[in-house]
């Protein structure tokens, strides 16, 4: 192999592989970058065996091969070069040379037969989603997607399709995050569990263009622009979520949302690593958010709100709430709730979502 290459496209399409790789594994390739040179393109890829991106950068190539190289390390060499052309030369079979100005670097790689080979998609369903709309909606709910292995199930997203929209909905048990927007055709009823690592990985995408989002047997593809992510279907059945969320909660607060986010996140300081809770007291037109620590002290803030209902408390973990506060778009947010045993159902006061909301357990203090 022996190409050139432009070294900010390189790098460009470069980077992104760096969080599929796996970096502590078992499996020594799994921390690699396969690099294949063929026509007038250098093509990338990478995988941890469940998620796979590929991509390509454009390349004068005058002899084709390839070679998988340690992804961390190639990404490091690339961004420290000085220049805008790289020289790439497969000299053995198993060493890249790197040359770039007055700077050379050999490093040692793998075989491409050693590289695992890459799921494809059959032909299926395809469906054209707007990107930034998609990733709009990823960020509403990823914070709810759980990281308890042993609940695999929830170890990702829902993602449904109905005809005229979207919905995606997470959920780790102690809250959840439901977004629901629109969708010029989704060309029929379908629902799937997308992983969070997937799910994470397609935030790092940029482009403004239309996410081209196809389901298999097995797998689900992800392409935009030159990039496409490959991933696993995650197995098991999703929990019934519309009968987690509370439709008789009576009680409504509105909020003005940095008022309350930063009041939150300040109680928050006068928690514990275990005892993550907030206690949030009603009353006419305000409420009180205090946290008692024993060790540490307490603290205690006085938000100004709308309500007029009867007094009453609730506690809470300050990290859900504040983690809704954030992925929220609009200056009003709204709380409903009825008591201090039963969830708290945080919504955006208007927005451009057609649904959004957040289910957040109560704790007891």
């Amino acid at each position: 192999m022996e190409i050139r290459v432009t070294r900010s496209e390189f790098l460009g399409e470069l980077s992104p592989m760096q969080g599929i790789v796996e970096r502590k594994t078992t499996i020594p390739v799994l921390s690699h970058l396969l690099l294949t040179a063929r026509g007038d393109r250098l093509n990338l890829a990478a995988t941890d065996l469940d998620v796979s991106l590929t991509s390509w950068c454009e390349a004068d190539i005058k002899r084709e091969g390839g070679i998988a190289v340690q992804a961390k390390k190639l990404v490091e060499i690339i961004r420290s070069l000085t220049g805008e052309e790289v020289l790439l030369v497969q000299e053995e079979p198993r060493v890249l040379t790197i040359r770039a100005g007055k700077s050379r670097f050999k490093i040692h790689g793998l075989a491409p037969d050693d590289f695992p080979t890459l799921p494809t998609l059959e032909d299926g369903r395809k469906v054209d989603i707007p990107f930034t709309e998609f990733r709009r909606m990823v960020a509403k709910i990823l914070f709810a997607v759980s990281a308890e292995e042993s609940r695999f199930q929830l170890n990702g997203a829902l993602l449904k399709l109905k005809d005229g929209g979207l919905e995606m909905v997470a959920t780790d048990g102690h809250r959840l995050a439901l977004v629901e927007g629109g969708l010029e055709s989704a060309g029929g009823e379908d629902s799937v569990l997308v992983p969070r690592k997937a799910l994470q990985e397609l935030q790092r995408f940029e482009g403004e263009g239309k996410l081209s989002y196809g389901r298999g047997e097995h797998h689900l593809s992800f392409g935009l622009g030159r990039r496409e992510l490959i991933c696993r279907i995650l197995e098991g059945t999703f929990p019934d979520y519309e009968r987690v969320i509370a439709k008789d909660n009576d009680k409504k607060v509105l909020f003005d949302r940095k008022l309350l986010v930063d009041a939150v996140q300040r109680a928050a300081l006068m928690t514990g690593d275990r005892a993550r809770a907030v206690r949030l007291q009603f009353a006419t037109d305000q409420v009180v958010i205090s946290a008692v620590n024993s060790d540490l002290g307490e603290a205690v803030e006085e938000v100004a709100c709308t309500y007029d209902g009867p007094e009453f408390r609730v506690g809470i973990n300050p990290d859900y709430l504040t983690q809704f506060l954030a992925a929220v778009e609009t200056e009003k947010i709204r709380l409903e709730l009825k008591d201090e045993n039963t969830q708290c159902v945080g919504y955006p006061q208007d927005g451009p979502d057609t649904r959004y909301l957040c289910v957040i357990m109560p704790m007891r203090i």
